[in-house]
């Protein structure tokens, strides 16, 4: 997998002094983390790498996170787009497009960034194999590996930075990295349920699948 997200993040492990915990600790410490960030809300910035680790493009945005399965997941640059999810249905809006797609919620939305992040934290241990490093700079790194083999990625890795979750990134299963920076985040703020509930502006195409 020679990704460049994924040497920096290998190089900066093993530079560091690493401690690995069993399972079933290290499915605990994720749990602690997760279960302290009932919403989380922020700015983002996107780069995608292809399976040789040439980077494809950059996206930037905002985004809001209730747990669980309710986000609001905003890319602004370069091309405008919103997914949005109430935890029953699942909207992605294009602009550029005037169009809307509704799907209901259903376990084969794994594959969302935001989804992934905001899941309930009994059905990430369900679904995956949880790995744990911890770096002397106090960064945890975890591993989660689909128990599927065949859905839509290989492997999603979360970092935390004393407690604060700072970055992600998703390996596909074409061997694309979607690597993910965290910025001006705010933790258990309260969020507007307005926010999670997108209402289709007038005269845009719907589209249900």
């Amino acid at each position: 997998m020679n990704f460049i997200s994924k040497i920096l993040l290998a190089m900066y492990v093993l530079s560091s002094t690493v401690v690995f915990a069993n399972a079933d600790e290290d499915a605990t410490f994720l749990r602690k983390n997760l279960d302290a960030m009932s919403t989380l809300q922020g700015n983002f910035s996107q780069t995608l790498f292809d399976e040789k680790g040439e980077k494809l493009e950059e996206s930037t945005g905002s985004f809001a996170l209730q747990r669980p399965g309710k986000f609001y997941w905003k890319t602004e640059q370069p091309f405008p787009q919103l997914l949005v999810s109430n935890n029953k249905t699942i909207w992605l809006y294009d602009p550029d497009l005037e169009t809307v797609t509704e799907r209901p919620f259903t376990d084969d939305m794994q594959q969302t960034p935001a989804l992934l992040l905001s899941e309930d934290i009994e059905q990430l241990r369900q679904n995956f194999t949880v790995s744990r490093q911890v770096a002397n700079t106090n960064d945890e790194i975890f591993t989660l590996t689909p128990k599927v083999t065949d859905g839509l990625f290989q492997q999603l890795t979360l970092v935390f930075s004393k407690g604060e979750l700072k970055e992600f990134q998703i390996q596909d299963t074409l061997g694309q990295v979607s690597h993910f920076l965290l910025r001006q985040v705010e933790r258990n703020q309260k969020i507007s349920a307005k926010l999670f509930n997108f209402i289709p502006p007038q005269g845009v195409e719907i589209l249900r699948d």
